[in-house]
């Protein structure tokens, strides 16, 4: 019998999430406990407990060179990936300890290489994939390179080196991998779906090319790779609608993209005329909702295909996540707090301040659950 991947993911992370607890007198008993994961400049990685509002953990990154993004966890919960050193090396940090236990630097003499936030851990664990962009430096000219995606075993140790490339297209900025650990999708002007072990190309179609008449071509900015409540991944994205009556040119709306990672099904939803949310967004685990975050906190009746309801944010954020019961909204990025809303009124139930207020810039806003 195959097990969800969500609940993997939770069965796995408990061991990882009661360590974590015990060992910061969190509130280990509780039937429904949430670990926040985020990072902040120059070099911090923070486990906060999400039920006492409080800091469990602070853990410097060793080479992180001041700069910070995207964050993946492994599958069992037990290693955040850590995208630092200006897109440039990715950290593998034990969350239990703050140890160093992975190491990919992805440039090299002669050749300088960029991770446009793009990388993924397969379901079991065992491999790391990662969107390159690289660049020869030769004495008097850079010469740009053909991306490619390189693929590291995660127990390759401190001085990781790729175990096998591929080429890849242009203009990736996620990679998330499918729950049956065969493929994983790479998001960027198009959709493309390429086999783990050989890079086969087995599968394109939208995004610019996208089957929703009377839109225009779309775009979005997606790269907060949250999928871990419900096994989907949800992105606000951009494009004129054709509405009766309305201007020739169409109406600027907003619409939501949902790609399911058990099977790979892709859908549209519009919701409003373009507002208030730009970045990222994430679904409701218990009921037909998205959230998105930017200026405002919006909550989007997915039922429905509507605006439920949108409260002004004192502060821009990045980030946002759910409680893996769906009772509370995370937001996070941008600056140096993480605050928690209630998902029902959208009421502001907390606010967590970084010590030093350090800024979170892109990084990602991640949640390990504990039953």
């Amino acid at each position: 019998m195959s097990i969800p991947w969500s609940q993997t993911l939770r069965a796995l992370a408990s061991g990882t999430a009661a360590l974590l607890l015990a060992s910061c007198g969190g509130h280990a008993g509780s039937s429904n406990h949430d670990i926040l994961i985020t990072a902040a400049k120059p070099d911090r990685l923070f486990v906060i407990d999400a039920g006492s509002r409080s800091i469990t953990h602070e853990y410097r990154i060793p080479g992180a060179d001041g700069w910070l993004g995207g964050i993946v966890l492994s599958p069992d919960g037990r290693i955040a990936y850590v995208l630092v050193n200006h897109m440039e090396s990715i950290a593998g940090i034990e969350l239990s300890s703050g140890k160093q236990v992975f190491r990919a630097d992805l440039s090299a003499p002669g050749e300088r290489v960029k991770c446009l936030f793009a990388f993924d851990v397969s379901p079991d664990g065992k491999e790391l994939v990662v969107y390159e962009n690289p660049t020869q430096l030769k004495a008097d000219e850079y010469v740009v390179e053909e991306p490619r995606f390189a693929v590291f075993a995660t127990n390759a140790g401190l001085e990781a080196k790729a175990a096998r490339t591929y080429p890849a297209p242009r203009r990736v900025h996620m990679i998330l991998s499918k729950q049956d650990g065969k493929s994983f999708y790479a998001l960027g002007f198009e959709l493309y779906e390429y086999a783990f072990g050989d890079g086969k190309l087995l599968e394109q179609r939208g995004i610019r090319s996208w089957d929703h008449p009377g839109h225009s071509i779309p775009d979005l900015l997606a790269v907060w790779p949250v999928t871990e409540g419900t096994g989907e991944f949800v992105t606000p994205i951009y494009s004129n609608a054709t509405v009766p009556g309305g201007p020739a040119g169409g109406v600027p709306t907003t619409s939501l993209m949902t790609l399911d990672l058990k099977n790979g099904a892709l859908t549209y939803q519009d919701f409003e005329p373009t507002a208030a949310l730009i970045f990222s967004a994430v679904g409701s685990p218990v009921r037909k909702e998205a959230f998105g975050v930017y200026s405002a906190l919006t909550k989007v009746d997915t039922a429905q295909g509507k605006l439920a309801k949108r409260v002004n944010l004192d502060h821009t954020y990045y980030a946002v996540n759910l409680s893996t019961d769906g009772s509370e909204v995370y937001i996070g990025g941008a600056m140096c707090d993480v605050g928690f809303y209630d998902a029902i009124t959208l009421e502001k139930k907390g606010n967590l301040r970084l010590p030093g207020c350090p800024d979170q810039a892109l990084a990602t806003l991640r949640v390990i659950h504990h039953p």
